[in-house]
């Protein structure tokens, strides 16, 4: 969720009628699957804030209480100088909840990233060691942040990183059995750990591994996975799985920086640094040789060192910089992931709404990391789209506000084995900035007699276009059919 400057010309709020006492000029600058954000003016204070408003107005007792953990855990975190501060928290007269927080008029990272390019190997170190100080806050209070990307970190009107929505779904509630995250938590695909996509609950050390990402990708320009996430779900989720990462395409990458990133990125969270406060130290002690070794003139062996090609071949042909030549062998990849696996962790995922899987960084078109290993073989496009293409999607709404029933035909089996419902046009290379993957209905248990998805959250009053997308497995082999979107308005 952003709370700072979106690009493009600002809508205004369509509910005035139910703005929160005290604040006026609502504009809305973003909008996700349980909220919107607004920028507003804070008439007590004078001052600009970012308005965020859930969109249910049906809250039941528990829900209620975790809104109000929430607001008590962030305020034990939220005078840290990296992140969001917020001022203030009530429920509107129609029952929605809200959150008044810091304007962060420096935009995020992701549109950094998107206007730039990949950003300068100090200031990624300078940006990642404050992050992991603000994770550390985080965690020692109990919360989980559960979708670190660079979309999620803001930048103050001083130039500071500041991490940003801490959404509901991050607080445990003393005395309850069961973790938010398992009924209301929105991963990014992209950024999450592989033990997420497999079902496991959120830790400290998943925290960790998007962080890593994250400045991943700021040094690359684009996500470890960006070329599978605009494909589609099932070349990206394999990729993680994998743990295959690709090497960052940019020569001025110390070689122990992307060795610490890789660490941080282990399959195995028990491979992981240890906790955030960890990660930061290496980061601020590899900050800091690099400041000495900035300030020393270069020797005239090193003049010539530099002089020289700074690229070789690697082990699969790609181009690799001379530099990096003697760095330690990568961590040998898992065994090829089969399709029963791969469905049992979009499985996983089932019922989950899951936030956008091609992050904003993600429209930046640079260059590319050379895949060193290659997807598993794809069903011929034209033989998927003639025979498999999702049929009878139909979209309904219901008498509760932002909510729509999907259905459809029970598709070609046993070779369709889950159907994504997505957001949007659709997921092709084009649609990819807008779409968002909803929901997952699988096929293990057996033929449904009306195979059906409710989705929750959606925009009242607003057309939504809705994809299905069939996930097929052909000898072990996963590939995806897309049919017609069909649009909607949920009451």
């Amino acid at each position: 969720m952003v709370v700072g400057p979106e690009g493009g010309t600002p809508l205004p709020l369509e509910t005035s009628h139910d703005d929160p006492d005290g604040y006026q000029n609502l504009t809305r600058i973003d909008q996700g699957g349980f909220a919107t954000v607004y920028r507003a003016l804070d008439t007590r204070f004078n001052r600009t804030v970012a308005l965020k408003i859930l969109h249910s107005d049906s809250l039941d007792e528990r829900q209620l209480r975790r809104f109000n953990a929430e607001c008590l855990a962030i305020g034990r975190v939220c005078s840290h100088p990296n992140i969001v501060t917020v001022y203030d928290a009530g429920i509107t007269r129609g029952g929605r909840p809200w959150l008044a927080m810091e304007y962060c008029s420096g935009g995020t990272l992701a549109q950094k990233v998107h206007r730039q390019g990949p950003l300068p190997v100090g200031e990624v170190i300078s940006i990642g060691a404050r992050l992991c100080e603000a994770l550390s806050a985080a965690h020692e209070a109990g919360i989980l942040h559960r979708d670190v990307k660079p979309h999620n970190v803001l930048l103050t009107s001083y130039g500071e990183p500041a991490l940003a929505d801490f959404g509901i779904a991050s607080v445990v509630v003393e005395g309850e059995t069961s973790s938010i995250a398992t009924e209301t938590a929105a991963y990014t695909v992209v950024h999450a750990a592989p033990e997420i996509l497999e079902g496991a609950a959120g830790t400290t050390a998943a925290d960790i591994y998007s962080l890593a990402s994250t400045l991943y990708t700021l040094l690359a320009g684009q996500a470890p996975f960006a070329r599978e996430a605009r494909v589609g779900l099932a070349p990206l989720v394999a990729r993680i799985l994998l743990n295959d990462l690709p090497v960052i395409a940019a020569p001025d990458v110390p070689p122990d920086l992307e060795r610490l990133l890789r660490r941080s990125m282990a399959a195995r969270p028990q491979d992981r640094p240890a906790s955030a406060s960890e990660l930061g130290a290496s980061l601020t002690s590899m900050g800091e040789r690099l400041a000495r070794s900035a300030a020393v003139p270069p020797s005239a062996q090193e003049i010539h060192q530099r002089a020289r090609p700074t690229t070789r071949r690697g082990d699969h042909g790609e181009s690799v910089p001379r530099h990096r030549a003697a760095a330690p062998a990568r961590t040998p990849a898992r065994p090829p992931i089969g399709a029963g696996r791969l469905l049992a962790s979009l499985g996983a995922i089932s019922g989950v709404l899951l936030a956008v899987f091609t992050a904003s960084g993600l429209t930046h078109q640079g260059s590319e990391p050379s895949r060193t290993h290659p997807s598993p073989p794809a069903v011929s496009a034209v033989r998927a789209a003639d025979r498999y293409a999702p049929a009878g999607l139909a979209v309904g709404a219901t008498n509760n506000p932002g909510e729509l029933i999907v259905t459809w035909r029970m598709p070609v089996s046993p070779d369709v084995v889950a159907t994504v419902i997505y957001q949007g046009t659709g997921v092709t290379r084009e649609a990819t900035e807008t779409a968002r993957a909803r929901a997952v209905v699988s096929y293990d248990g057996g033929p449904l007699d009306v195979p059906r998805a409710t989705l929750h959250g959606l925009p009242t009053g607003q057309r939504v276009c809705l994809s299905a997308v069939h996930m097929i497995s052909v000898n072990d082999k996963i590939s995806n059919a897309e049919g017609r979107p069909v649009c909607a308005v949920p009451r």
